[in-house]
């Protein structure tokens, strides 16, 4: 208590993500209608990062989309056309891919999704740039 009773408020400096986090956690509440975005932290990016590294059919198929930022297939067509794979390394790859976020599917009919490359332009962007950087040159396999 300051004198006279009063409470005194101290207000100190707080980080923009956090104020916002604090800020969340009243509205959200109030607004079921709203969620929070997704966030892509470190820990997600280096996930992502080693994904691509370890894993030829994900790092095959976001190459594809790097180079074709429109392009929208069944898994199917993905693994005929796009990446010359079988369907079920194609759809295990598809699955990680969608799970970072990397990807996004749509449903067409039936049991049938296509796929197509994140809007995220952060993303796309922090994806060419790592397979630029990072990825070793094209194997045999990948030609």
């Amino acid at each position: 208590m300051h004198a006279r009773g009063h409470a005194r408020l101290v207000v100190r400096e707080v980080s923009t993500p956090r104020a916002l986090a604090v800020l969340a956690s009243f509205v959200l509440p109030q607004q079921p209608a709203l969620k929070p975005a997704p966030q892509i932290g470190l820990g997600r990016v280096a996930a992502l990062r080693d994904l691509l590294a370890r894993d030829p059919v994900c790092r095959e198929i976001v190459r594809y989309l790097t180079r074709n930022n429109d392009a929208v297939d069944t898994v199917r067509g993905i693994a005929e056309w796009w990446i010359q794979r079988d369907v079920p390394s194609t759809s295990e790859a598809l699955s990680k891919l969608q799970e970072c976020g990397v990807v996004q599917s749509y449903p067409v009919q039936d049991n049938t999704f296509v796929y197509a490359y994140t809007k995220k332009a952060v993303l796309r962007q922090s994806l060419a740039s790592y397979l630029q950087e990072a990825i070793p040159p094209l194997s045999t396999k990948e030609l």
